[in-house]
Protein backbone atom coordinates (compact mmCIF):
# COMPACT_ATOMS: atom_id res chain seq x y z
CA UNK A 1 0.00 0.00 0.00
CA UNK A 2 1.33 3.19 -1.26
CA UNK A 3 2.28 5.94 2.14
CA UNK A 4 1.51 9.58 2.43
CA UNK A 5 4.15 12.20 2.34
CA UNK A 6 2.81 12.46 6.40
CA UNK A 7 5.81 12.74 9.26
CA UNK A 8 4.46 11.48 12.38
CA UNK A 9 5.65 12.78 15.63
CA UNK A 10 5.98 11.04 18.73
CA UNK A 11 7.59 11.94 21.69
CA UNK A 12 7.69 9.99 24.80
CA UNK A 13 9.52 9.77 28.13
CA UNK A 14 8.99 6.77 30.42
CA UNK A 15 6.19 5.67 28.10
CA UNK A 16 7.57 2.29 26.89
CA UNK A 17 4.66 0.30 28.08
CA UNK A 18 1.92 2.44 26.14
CA UNK A 19 4.28 3.31 23.37
CA UNK A 20 4.29 -0.34 21.23
CA UNK A 21 0.25 0.74 21.13
CA UNK A 22 0.86 4.44 19.43
CA UNK A 23 3.30 3.04 16.98
CA UNK A 24 1.24 0.18 16.17
CA UNK A 25 -1.93 2.35 15.44
CA UNK A 26 0.49 4.87 13.29
CA UNK A 27 1.78 1.96 11.21
CA UNK A 28 -1.65 0.56 10.88
CA UNK A 29 -3.51 3.26 9.16
CA UNK A 30 -5.66 2.56 5.82
CA UNK A 31 -2.95 4.90 4.14
CA UNK A 32 0.38 4.56 6.42
CA UNK A 33 2.39 7.37 7.02
CA UNK A 34 5.88 7.33 5.46
CA UNK A 35 7.96 7.93 8.63
CA UNK A 36 7.31 7.57 12.22
CA UNK A 37 9.73 9.65 14.29
CA UNK A 38 9.82 8.48 17.68
CA UNK A 39 11.51 11.47 19.68
CA UNK A 40 12.79 10.30 23.86
CA UNK A 41 12.96 13.03 25.79
CA UNK A 42 15.57 10.50 27.84
CA UNK A 43 13.17 7.64 29.47
CA UNK A 44 14.72 5.73 32.10
CA UNK A 45 12.33 2.38 31.26
CA UNK A 46 12.93 0.22 28.38
CA UNK A 47 11.70 2.55 25.70
CA UNK A 48 14.83 1.97 23.53
CA UNK A 49 14.48 -1.72 23.32
CA UNK A 50 10.54 -1.79 22.53
CA UNK A 51 11.38 0.92 19.41
CA UNK A 52 14.29 -0.66 18.64
CA UNK A 53 11.75 -3.49 17.56
CA UNK A 54 10.17 -1.83 14.85
CA UNK A 55 11.57 -1.40 11.20
CA UNK A 56 10.97 1.41 9.25
CA UNK A 57 9.49 3.79 8.40
CA UNK A 58 10.06 3.79 12.23
CA UNK A 59 13.06 6.21 12.98
CA UNK A 60 14.46 7.00 16.93
CA UNK A 61 16.29 9.46 18.32
CA UNK A 62 17.28 9.93 21.92
CA UNK A 63 17.54 13.50 23.49
CA UNK A 64 18.35 14.78 27.28
CA UNK A 65 15.30 15.27 29.25
CA UNK A 66 13.64 18.47 28.10
CA UNK A 67 9.86 18.14 28.00
CA UNK A 68 7.36 17.55 25.72
CA UNK A 69 7.42 20.44 23.48
CA UNK A 70 10.99 20.16 23.15
CA UNK A 71 10.84 16.28 21.56
CA UNK A 72 7.80 17.52 19.42
CA UNK A 73 10.03 20.66 18.14
CA UNK A 74 13.23 17.90 17.58
CA UNK A 75 10.78 15.81 15.83
CA UNK A 76 9.05 18.46 13.84
CA UNK A 77 12.53 19.80 12.80
CA UNK A 78 13.48 15.96 11.47
CA UNK A 79 10.64 15.51 9.64
CA UNK A 80 10.37 15.45 5.58
CA UNK A 81 6.93 15.12 5.07
CA UNK A 82 4.67 17.45 3.31
CA UNK A 83 2.27 17.15 6.80
CA UNK A 84 3.25 16.51 10.49
CA UNK A 85 1.29 14.52 12.69
CA UNK A 86 1.01 14.62 16.32
CA UNK A 87 0.71 11.30 18.46
CA UNK A 88 1.36 11.41 22.15
CA UNK A 89 3.16 8.07 23.21
CA UNK A 90 -0.07 7.07 24.96
CA UNK A 91 -2.41 7.52 22.98
CA UNK A 92 -3.41 5.46 19.69
CA UNK A 93 -5.51 6.46 16.40
CA UNK A 94 -8.40 5.17 14.72
CA UNK A 95 -7.21 3.12 11.51
CA UNK A 96 -9.02 5.52 9.27
CA UNK A 97 -7.91 8.65 10.86
CA UNK A 98 -4.93 9.75 8.34
CA UNK A 99 -7.21 8.45 5.17
CA UNK A 100 -10.22 10.92 6.51
CA UNK A 101 -7.87 14.07 6.92
CA UNK A 102 -5.97 13.38 3.88
CA UNK A 103 -9.32 13.39 2.17
CA UNK A 104 -10.89 16.39 4.53
CA UNK A 105 -7.25 18.34 2.93
CA UNK A 106 -8.19 17.49 -0.76
CA UNK A 107 -11.87 19.01 -0.22
CA UNK A 108 -10.18 22.06 1.28
CA UNK A 109 -7.33 22.63 0.07
CA UNK A 110 -6.26 25.97 1.82
CA UNK A 111 -6.16 24.49 5.46
CA UNK A 112 -3.49 24.45 7.22
CA UNK A 113 -4.18 22.09 11.11
CA UNK A 114 -7.35 19.73 10.96
CA UNK A 115 -8.01 17.85 14.24
CA UNK A 116 -10.77 14.99 15.37
CA UNK A 117 -12.92 14.25 17.99
CA UNK A 118 -12.03 11.71 20.77
CA UNK A 119 -12.87 8.79 22.27
CA UNK A 120 -11.35 7.19 25.52
CA UNK A 121 -9.09 4.43 25.13
CA UNK A 122 -8.55 1.80 25.75
CA UNK A 123 -11.61 0.50 24.37
CA UNK A 124 -13.06 -2.82 23.17
CA UNK A 125 -13.42 -1.53 19.83
CA UNK A 126 -12.75 1.63 17.10
CA UNK A 127 -15.93 3.37 16.37
CA UNK A 128 -17.62 2.54 13.42
CA UNK A 129 -16.65 5.36 10.46
CA UNK A 130 -19.26 6.50 8.51
CA UNK A 131 -18.65 7.14 4.95
CA UNK A 132 -16.35 9.86 3.60
CA UNK A 133 -18.91 11.94 2.23
CA UNK A 134 -20.85 12.36 5.93
CA UNK A 135 -17.81 13.84 8.13
CA UNK A 136 -18.14 17.32 7.87
CA UNK A 137 -15.34 19.68 8.40
CA UNK A 138 -15.96 21.98 11.05
CA UNK A 139 -13.84 25.77 10.80
CA UNK A 140 -12.30 26.59 14.24
CA UNK A 141 -11.36 30.58 14.27
CA UNK A 142 -9.05 32.01 16.36
CA UNK A 143 -11.30 33.91 18.35
CA UNK A 144 -12.40 30.07 19.52
CA UNK A 145 -9.13 29.41 20.35
CA UNK A 146 -7.87 32.40 22.22
CA UNK A 147 -11.15 31.53 24.97
CA UNK A 148 -10.36 27.75 24.88
CA UNK A 149 -8.06 24.62 23.38
CA UNK A 150 -10.41 23.08 21.29
CA UNK A 151 -8.06 20.16 19.49
CA UNK A 152 -6.33 17.25 21.21
CA UNK A 153 -2.74 17.34 20.37
CA UNK A 154 -2.90 13.75 19.32
CA UNK A 155 -5.60 14.16 16.24
CA UNK A 156 -3.68 17.19 15.00
CA UNK A 157 -2.65 16.79 11.09
CA UNK A 158 -0.74 20.10 10.15
CA UNK A 159 0.78 21.48 6.88
CA UNK A 160 4.64 21.48 7.70
CA UNK A 161 5.49 24.28 6.31
CA UNK A 162 2.39 25.79 8.52
CA UNK A 163 3.82 24.72 11.27
CA UNK A 164 7.55 26.04 9.71
CA UNK A 165 5.93 29.63 9.67
CA UNK A 166 3.94 30.05 13.11
CA UNK A 167 7.17 28.40 14.85
CA UNK A 168 7.83 25.93 17.52
CA UNK A 169 5.92 24.82 20.80
CA UNK A 170 7.00 27.12 23.58
CA UNK A 171 9.28 25.31 25.93
CA UNK A 172 8.27 27.81 28.60
CA UNK A 173 4.58 26.85 28.77
CA UNK A 174 3.89 23.70 30.27
CA UNK A 175 0.22 22.23 29.67
CA UNK A 176 -1.19 24.89 27.43
CA UNK A 177 1.39 24.73 25.01
CA UNK A 178 0.03 22.88 22.37
CA UNK A 179 -3.37 25.66 22.35
CA UNK A 180 -0.59 28.54 22.02
CA UNK A 181 0.70 27.29 18.88
CA UNK A 182 -2.62 26.56 17.56
CA UNK A 183 -3.15 30.44 18.34
CA UNK A 184 -0.03 31.25 15.73
CA UNK A 185 -1.20 28.82 12.81
CA UNK A 186 -4.80 29.90 13.07
CA UNK A 187 -3.30 33.77 12.64
CA UNK A 188 -1.71 32.42 9.02
CA UNK A 189 -4.26 30.34 8.21
CA UNK A 190 -7.50 28.34 8.81
CA UNK A 191 -7.69 25.64 11.26
CA UNK A 192 -10.46 22.99 11.70
CA UNK A 193 -11.46 19.33 13.54
CA UNK A 194 -12.95 16.46 11.68
CA UNK A 195 -16.48 15.70 13.74
CA UNK A 196 -15.83 12.15 14.13
CA UNK A 197 -13.64 10.46 16.74
CA UNK A 198 -10.24 9.42 15.14
CA UNK A 199 -7.97 9.72 18.14
CA UNK A 200 -8.64 7.22 20.86
CA UNK A 201 -7.33 9.49 24.19
CA UNK A 202 -5.40 7.61 27.25
CA UNK A 203 -6.16 9.63 30.66
CA UNK A 204 -2.99 8.87 32.94
CA UNK A 205 -2.44 10.07 36.45
CA UNK A 206 0.06 12.87 36.92
CA UNK A 207 1.04 15.78 40.04
CA UNK A 208 -2.65 17.35 40.59
CA UNK A 209 -1.26 20.03 42.13
CA UNK A 210 1.81 20.90 40.33
CA UNK A 211 -0.65 20.22 36.82
CA UNK A 212 -3.19 23.36 38.80
CA UNK A 213 0.03 26.02 39.46
CA UNK A 214 1.26 25.03 36.00
CA UNK A 215 -1.43 25.26 33.71
CA UNK A 216 -3.28 28.33 35.01
CA UNK A 217 0.26 29.91 34.63
CA UNK A 218 0.41 29.08 31.01
CA UNK A 219 -2.76 29.72 30.15
CA UNK A 220 -2.46 33.21 31.89
CA UNK A 221 0.64 33.91 30.04
CA UNK A 222 -0.68 32.78 26.48
CA UNK A 223 -3.47 35.62 27.20
CA UNK A 224 -0.98 38.37 28.37
CA UNK A 225 1.04 37.64 25.14
CA UNK A 226 -2.03 38.52 23.28
CA UNK A 227 -2.37 41.70 25.66
CA UNK A 228 0.85 42.29 24.61
CA UNK A 229 0.65 42.11 21.12
CA UNK A 230 -2.31 44.25 21.09
CA UNK A 231 -4.37 41.37 19.08
CA UNK A 232 -7.73 42.45 21.21
CA UNK A 233 -8.10 45.22 19.76
CA UNK A 234 -11.73 46.03 18.63
CA UNK A 235 -12.51 42.57 20.49
CA UNK A 236 -12.95 43.47 24.06
CA UNK A 237 -15.73 41.21 25.42
CA UNK A 238 -13.76 38.20 23.53
CA UNK A 239 -10.39 39.42 25.81
CA UNK A 240 -12.95 39.50 28.64
CA UNK A 241 -14.33 36.28 27.73
CA UNK A 242 -11.28 34.39 27.50
CA UNK A 243 -10.08 35.27 31.19
CA UNK A 244 -13.37 34.35 32.61
CA UNK A 245 -12.83 30.87 30.99
CA UNK A 246 -9.10 30.50 32.23
CA UNK A 247 -10.33 31.43 35.54
CA UNK A 248 -13.28 28.62 34.96
CA UNK A 249 -10.79 26.13 34.01
CA UNK A 250 -8.12 26.32 36.72
CA UNK A 251 -10.88 26.35 39.30
CA UNK A 252 -11.87 22.82 38.39
CA UNK A 253 -8.19 22.09 38.57
CA UNK A 254 -7.75 23.95 41.62
CA UNK A 255 -10.93 21.88 43.31
CA UNK A 256 -9.45 18.39 41.93
CA UNK A 257 -6.52 19.14 44.11
CA UNK A 258 -8.03 19.99 46.90
CA UNK A 259 -7.65 23.49 47.15
CA UNK A 260 -10.92 24.90 47.71
CA UNK A 261 -10.29 28.59 48.76
CA UNK A 262 -7.75 28.96 45.79
CA UNK A 263 -10.77 27.03 43.50
CA UNK A 264 -13.74 29.17 44.77
CA UNK A 265 -11.99 32.78 44.30
CA UNK A 266 -11.35 31.61 40.70
CA UNK A 267 -14.68 30.61 39.98
CA UNK A 268 -15.72 34.51 41.46
CA UNK A 269 -13.04 35.95 38.86
CA UNK A 270 -14.54 34.22 36.29
CA UNK A 271 -17.89 35.65 36.88
CA UNK A 272 -16.35 38.97 37.73
CA UNK A 273 -14.43 38.90 34.08
CA UNK A 274 -17.11 37.25 32.29
CA UNK A 275 -20.92 37.37 33.68
CA UNK A 276 -22.22 35.75 30.74
CA UNK A 277 -23.24 32.45 30.22
CA UNK A 278 -20.81 30.98 28.02
CA UNK A 279 -21.67 28.76 24.71
CA UNK A 280 -23.23 25.22 24.69
CA UNK A 281 -19.49 24.26 22.73
CA UNK A 282 -17.48 26.04 25.50
CA UNK A 283 -18.70 24.17 28.68
CA UNK A 284 -19.64 20.13 29.16
CA UNK A 285 -23.11 20.71 30.68
CA UNK A 286 -25.50 23.41 30.88
CA UNK A 287 -24.95 26.44 34.25
CA UNK A 288 -21.17 24.57 34.65
CA UNK A 289 -19.99 27.23 35.99
CA UNK A 290 -22.36 28.00 38.93
CA UNK A 291 -22.40 24.35 39.78
CA UNK A 292 -18.88 23.95 39.87
CA UNK A 293 -18.49 26.77 41.96
CA UNK A 294 -21.27 25.74 44.49
CA UNK A 295 -19.77 21.91 44.34
CA UNK A 296 -16.78 23.44 45.62
CA UNK A 297 -18.06 25.38 48.56
CA UNK A 298 -19.50 22.74 49.47
CA UNK A 299 -15.95 20.56 49.60
CA UNK A 300 -14.96 23.68 51.35
CA UNK A 301 -17.21 22.73 54.30
CA UNK A 302 -16.52 19.37 54.31
CA UNK A 303 -20.25 18.36 53.25
CA UNK A 304 -19.41 16.44 49.51
CA UNK A 305 -16.54 14.26 49.45
CA UNK A 306 -13.15 15.33 47.10
CA UNK A 307 -13.16 14.82 43.47
CA UNK A 308 -11.28 12.20 41.34
CA UNK A 309 -8.26 13.55 41.05
CA UNK A 310 -7.53 11.41 37.27
CA UNK A 311 -9.26 13.89 35.86
CA UNK A 312 -7.55 16.77 37.17
CA UNK A 313 -4.15 14.87 35.63
CA UNK A 314 -5.47 16.53 32.37
CA UNK A 315 -3.01 19.14 31.06
CA UNK A 316 -6.04 21.54 31.14
CA UNK A 317 -5.85 22.84 27.69
CA UNK A 318 -6.35 18.77 26.18
CA UNK A 319 -9.06 19.04 28.87
CA UNK A 320 -10.87 21.65 27.67
CA UNK A 321 -10.66 19.78 24.50
CA UNK A 322 -12.17 16.83 25.32
CA UNK A 323 -15.03 18.31 26.89
CA UNK A 324 -15.33 20.18 23.49
CA UNK A 325 -15.14 16.98 21.51
CA UNK A 326 -17.70 15.37 23.68
CA UNK A 327 -20.11 17.73 22.31
CA UNK A 328 -18.84 16.74 18.84
CA UNK A 329 -19.96 13.24 19.28
CA UNK A 330 -16.41 11.67 21.25
CA UNK A 331 -16.99 7.75 21.97
CA UNK A 332 -16.51 6.70 25.50
CA UNK A 333 -15.33 3.00 26.28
Amino acid sequence: MASASISVVIPTYNSGSMLAQAIASALGQSIPPAEIIVVDDGSTDATEERVRSFQKPVRYVRQLNQGVSAARNRGVAMASGEFVAFLDADDVWHPRKLELQLAAFRRAPGLALLGTSAFDWPARTFPTSPPEEALKVVRVTWEDLAVKNRLVTSSVLARRAILQSAGEFDLRLQGPEDRDLWLRVAEIAPVAYLNFPLTGYRMVPGSVSKQAKTCHAGMRRILQRLDERKLWRGRWLLRRKAYGYMNHSSAYLFDACGQYRVALWKSLRSFAWYPLPFQSDETATRFERPKRALVTLLRMLHIRAPSAPLAAALAVGELDALEAGRHRGVVHG
